[in-house]
């Protein structure tokens, strides 16, 4: 039986357009719109969303909220919402959009809710397409707006001045990404430096893709969030590993390190094992936040204790 606060949550959600709500109500209304399957009310809640963070794991962490229900749909609901505020205030510089608090979705706990609920994994990957099609909707939308409208425009005496950039949003996330995935992820995060949305991956996992792939969107990542990297079935040579790892010291809070299922493939011309195992230890070393440590199948898995020497 719901209760008596459910109830009346029903009768708010039931009313169009969305009464005026306190902003201790919304956590209750996000709830229930989700249960409930109600994705234009989640968007609604979203583009009125009264603080300045929502975290969304925060708020479906109910075993209940996240059961059968196709998750997708409402990740897309809430990203669309927040590419929906940050259009409007693109196309309306002029306008005060001082009543709008969001500047933080977080999503870092949503994909590992969903991995252990998801049998195929089809979600967590799908949460990633999500987040990548909206960046690049949203800094298409800005090309096209700087191109239809001057950047700059006449002030109160008459001089130039810029045109007002909208403060922006940033999405704290995992990303997983895999072969059939890379280039749209890239494309996205390639836009970060000019776009209102701003993507900081706490968690990458990357299945299935060259070496030289995980280099770039490790360079496309901001530095000061990403705390761990999966790799997984990868068919890396040394060389590709000796690729990878000097450009994880741009990441001061990295904490984990594995490569799982990882075949290392010996074919390869390689340079001498003992001088391959110093290089490994010398760029770990350089990893200051570095807690935990997997090398898979690889070589290197029989010498971890030369490497941590």
């Amino acid at each position: 039986m719901d209760s008596l606060l459910l109830l009346c949550a029903r009768c708010i959600l039931a009313q169009r357009p969305l009464p005026h709500i306190l902003p201790g109500l919304y956590p209750v209304l996000f709830q229930l719109a989700f249960l409930d399957g109600k994705h234009v009310v989640l968007r609604d809640l979203v583009a009125a969303w009264p603080i300045q963070v929502l975290d969304f794991q925060q708020l479906v962490r109910r075993r209940e909220l996240l059961g059968d229900h196709p998750h997708i749909d409402y990740i897309e609901a809430v990203i669309q919402a927040v590419v929906a505020q940050l259009r409007q205030e693109l196309e309306e510089p002029g306008c005060d959009f001082s009543k709008r608090r969001l500047r933080v979705l977080d999503m870092t706990g949503l994909s590992d809710s969903l991995c252990s609920r998801s049998p195929d994994g089809v979600t967590i990957w799908s949460s990633t397409v999500a987040l990548a099609k909206a960046f690049e909707e949203v800094s298409k939308h800005q090309q096209d707006f700087q191109r239809r409208e001057p950047r700059r425009h006449k002030g109160p005496s008459g001089a130039a001045v810029a045109a007002l950039q909208p403060s922006g949003v940033d999405v704290h996330a995992n990303l997983y990404v895999r072969k059939d995935s890379y280039r749209i992820l890239r494309n996205a995060l390639q836009t970060r430096a000019a776009s209102p949305l701003r993507l900081k991956c706490h968690k990458l996992y990357a299945e299935n893709i060259s070496a030289l792939k995980v280099v770039t969107l490790l360079e496309c990542l901001y530095p000061s969030f990403l705390q761990r990297v999966e790799l997984w079935y990868n068919n890396f040579g040394l060389t590709e590993l000796l690729l990878i790892l000097p450009h994880l010291s741009r990441f001061p809070e990295l904490r984990s390190l594995k490569l799982l299922d990882f075949s290392m493939n010996t074919r390869r011309r390689t340079p001498d094992l003992a001088i391959v195992i110093r290089c490994v230890a010398r760029h770990l070393g350089m990893l200051p936040s570095l807690r935990e440590l997997s090398l898979g199948s690889s070589q290197l898995s029989g010498n971890l204790r030369h490497i941590l020497w």
